[in-house]
């Protein structure tokens, strides 16, 4: 809830500001407003700046700037009005009216810090929003549809549009949150199966809509390999990449969406000629962002639900990929381009994604407190499956003894690294006596040996379950 008090003086300007945690604050225009905020090391949300500013963007910015203190993480507001004052300071940009698109090079090649540019295109939408006369012509084209840039030669604009926390690549914590939180819906019945493959197959390819759109349920193609089933997908090039029409890459799916294809596939009678999911990109699209909306998840940065969308997807794995080492080729080739040229903008944006700025977002580690989902019981009698002995889930790579540490609450054959994989699991049931300070030893001892980033992230995860277990467990005791 929002008050209002516009007088026709510049300092005059004020609003009554109710956050997401519940505190009251006055922000006046051309004042910085301190916070609330224990332990970070930036306290305030600068707003003094605002007063060297032209109107009427000044009076757009100050409500597009404590808006943000109402809708997101207060973390959030104050980076976003950082981001603003260091565009306005340094550069052009927020500076004249109408806002140019020419003025974001400006602000990129002003030596303003990295961390902060992917910050400025929500402050930017936010304006688009609610005062689009603020821009030209191609500053609105580029805001509101971002994605058609992405095979221009306009690297420091793709590089917004790839870091932006609200549209860009997610972060370990969100990303880790979504799979869980979609996982846990398709569980409970929440949502259909084609609404969990539909967005496994954007998570796990990173394929246009378009090309989505224009695959048929005839490539898919399921097979017997040495593991099991194998699913190869048959993937069109979207329009402009160049080759004859119709023109298909063959990519093979990751096992998560695999397993998601043949349960989807061999659920259904329709022929193999129908479209896969839906026949247009924008009907995609739409039944992602709308999937998105009803998933319980999180975002720490921004302090609200994750907001996900199909080029979301593409920007993470396009990422993630040169972070753990591929070459310019392979990501290339991941996306189904046919060139690499626009991969180096991908690459040029990897400083801001992997050193996000710790005083306004934490530490990226800080979600594992969160990893433990399951329901801690004595024994098997407590069990989901409390007759099945089958049920019981033990040790031998970790505990010299090779012991029991609980019990799977599903009859699921998920194939994953028991008990590494069950620790996160929303349906593992943990013996409140097991040895979960032998096991954390273990996973701690093989974490700080691990060099490759990936699979310590897996131990990370399952060392914040055993902690969160361990902590539970003596809450209990305390309480007895």
């Amino acid at each position: 809830m929002i008050n209002r008090a516009h007088d026709q003086d510049n300092e005059g300007v004020s609003r009554k500001i109710l956050t997401l945690s519940g505190k009251e604050y006055i922000a006046i225009l051309g004042e910085d407003l301190p916070l609330d905020i224990p332990n970070v090391r930036v306290e305030k949300i600068r707003l003094q700046w605002l007063s060297t500013v032209l109107p009427p963007l000044k009076y757009a910015l100050f409500e597009v700037l404590t808006d943000l203190l109402c809708t997101h993480s207060e973390q959030y507001a104050i980076l976003c009005a950082t981001a603003a004052r260091a565009a306005h300071t340094h550069s052009t940009l927020l500076s004249n009216v109408p806002v140019q698109l020419t003025s974001i090079a400006d602000f990129i090649e002003s030596g303003v810090p990295k961390s902060y540019q992917g910050f400025i295109r929500p402050v930017l939408q936010r304006l688009r929003d609610i005062e689009p006369d603020l821009f030209d012509e191609n500053m609105v084209s580029f805001l509101s549809s971002g994605r058609r840039w992405e095979e221009k030669d306009q690297g420091c604009y793709f590089g917004l549009m790839t870091n932006c926390p609200e549209s860009g690549a997610l972060t370990d914590q969100e990303l880790h949150n979504l799979h869980g939180a979609l996982n846990l819906s398709y569980a409970n019945g929440e949502i259909s199966m084609q609404d969990f493959t539909l967005v496994w197959m954007c998570i796990g390819t990173g394929l246009r809509p378009i090309q989505i759109a224009r695959m048929l349920r005839s490539d898919v193609s399921i097979h017997d390999g040495p593991e099991g089933k194998e699913v190869m997908l048959r993937v069109p090039l979207a329009k402009g990449e160049g080759g004859n029409k119709g023109e298909f890459w063959l990519r093979r799916a990751p096992s998560v969406l695999a397993e998601a294809l043949i349960t989807y596939l061999e659920s259904s009678t329709e022929s193999p000629q129908n479209p896969l999911f839906f026949e247009t990109s924008p009907a995609i699209a739409q039944r992602v962002k709308a999937v998105g909306e009803r998933l319980d998840s999180w975002s720490d940065r921004l302090g609200t639900k994750i907001p996900i969308s199909t080029y979301r997807f593409r920007y993470t794995l396009a990422t993630r990929a040169l972070a753990h080492g591929a070459s310019d080729w392979e990501v290339a080739r991941l996306l189904t381009h046919r060139s690499t040229s626009c991969i180096q903008f991908y690459r040029a944006s990897m400083p801001e994604l992997l050193n996000p700025i710790e005083s306004a977002l934490g530490k990226e580690m800080g979600y594992f407190a969160r990893a433990f989902q399951g329901r801690l019981i004595n024994d098997l009698s407590e069990a989901t499956r409390k007759d099945e002995g089958e049920a019981e889930i033990m040790d031998f790579l970790h505990l010299t003894k090779g012991e029991t540490i609980g019990a799977c609450g599903t009859r699921a054959r998920c194939y994953l690294n028991a008990p590494v994989a069950c620790l996160s699991c929303s349906r593992f049931e943990p013996y409140r006596e097991a040895p979960w300070e032998e096991l954390l030893a273990s996973l701690t001892e093989d974490a700080n040996h691990e060099v490759e980033e990936r699979i310590k992230l897996i131990n990370l995860n399952a060392m914040s379950a055993i902690k969160g277990i361990i902590d539970e467990r003596d809450k209990v005791a305390a309480n007895v």
